[in-house]
């Protein structure tokens, strides 16, 4: 999306409007990977976490800690995420503004995220105004907001929110150049579920890798099913590593946004009795090397973890989160 010079100079009307999911969702992703270009660095989300808000944490959220996952819940989940966005469109119909949460569910609520076309800032009030009439939980919103974002942070502050300077989140990128070889101990590979498409063992994975416990708190087979129908998901770039038993120990799914040349991780994780051995370290390389065949020059990850700096990332841009209590 090139927007001509009348739509930049902000001539043109725009107005607000419910999301379409039918006729909106690959637009908006588009818009994502669009504005990327134009602001050349991290603003707004990239492709993976709008793909991944609706294919992953929608139903995922709907059926969480049911011991009988109920299809119906799910679906009312997806759909309320869907009833609360806010599009902002020009009268040429180009998407030039986003409002919606993570997940319309808990422990989403209460929690805004912004897109916005950089040369139309003077959206933001009117942005802000929707947020707080749709995601307000308990008094209170907050919004994530990067630190170059000058005119973001100055109606926040101005709005009343208060940030949290102690506690900054970092996206951090890794610049392909040379990638180490994967190394595994004998008996264990890395496998995509392209090679296997072992839902149950894969939804256990990524559970326990985030300290779930129970399987009442992993995604359900409908979320992961769900998740493979998202039209940026690869099952070649969903990865794992298997070990001698079978077992899947270690995983990640890269996502590759080729206009951008870029991959994104999301999520990683290793299983709490297999970290510290360098599996999820050959994981994420050989989801490096595989987006890299694909014409990648660099893979962004959200997190400042020091896992990511031990293997070749840096910490590239700090965001914070804003809140304001009403």
């Amino acid at each position: 999306m090139i927007l001509r010079p009348e739509v930049i100079a902000g001539t043109m009307k725009v107005s607000l409007r419910k999301y379409k999911p039918e006729q909106d969702f690959l637009r908006i992703r588009d818009f994502l990977v669009d504005t990327y270009q134009i602001i050349g660095k991290r603003q707004n989300w990239s492709l993976e976490r709008w793909n991944y808000a609706r294919y992953f944490v929608a139903p995922m959220h709907g059926s969480y800690r049911q011991e009988e996952p109920n299809l119906e819940d799910s679906l009312k989940a997806i759909r309320l995420w869907e009833d609360t966005i806010g599009v902002w469109e020009n009268d040429e119909k180009e998407i030039v503004g986003v409002v919606s949460s993570e997940s319309a569910q808990y422990p989403e609520l209460g929690e805004a995220f912004f897109q916005l076309h950089p040369q139309y800032t003077h959206l933001l009030a009117e942005m802000f105004d929707y947020a707080e009439a749709t995601f307000i939980d308990r008094k209170t919103l907050r919004t994530h907001i990067y630190e170059h974002d000058e005119p973001f942070k100055t109606l926040a502050q101005a709005r009343g929110y208060q940030i949290d300077a102690e506690h900054p989140e970092y996206d951090s990128v890794f610049v392909i150049k040379d990638i180490p070889e994967p190394k595994l101990p004998e008996g264990y590979a890395v496998q995509s579920m392209a090679d296997e498409n072992n839902i149950e063992l894969r939804r256990e994975v990524v559970g326990r890798a985030f300290d779930h416990i129970e399987p009442s708190e992993w995604p359900s087979v409908f979320t992961y099913e769900e998740l493979q129908k998202a039209p940026d998901y690869r099952k070649e770039l969903d990865l794992y590593i298997v070990g001698p038993d079978g077992k899947y120990i270690s995983c990640c799914i890269i996502w590759y946004d080729g206009k951008n040349k870029m991959g994104i991780l999301e999520p990683v994780g290793t299983h709490p009795d297999y970290r510290l051995r360098g599996f999820g370290r050959a994981v994420v390389m050989e989801g490096v090397r595989r987006v890299a065949s694909l014409g990648a020059e660099k893979v962004w990850v959200g997190s400042g973890q020091k896992f990511y700096e031990a293997i070749g990332f840096r910490k590239e841009c700090a965001s914070h989160t804003w809140t304001k209590k009403f």
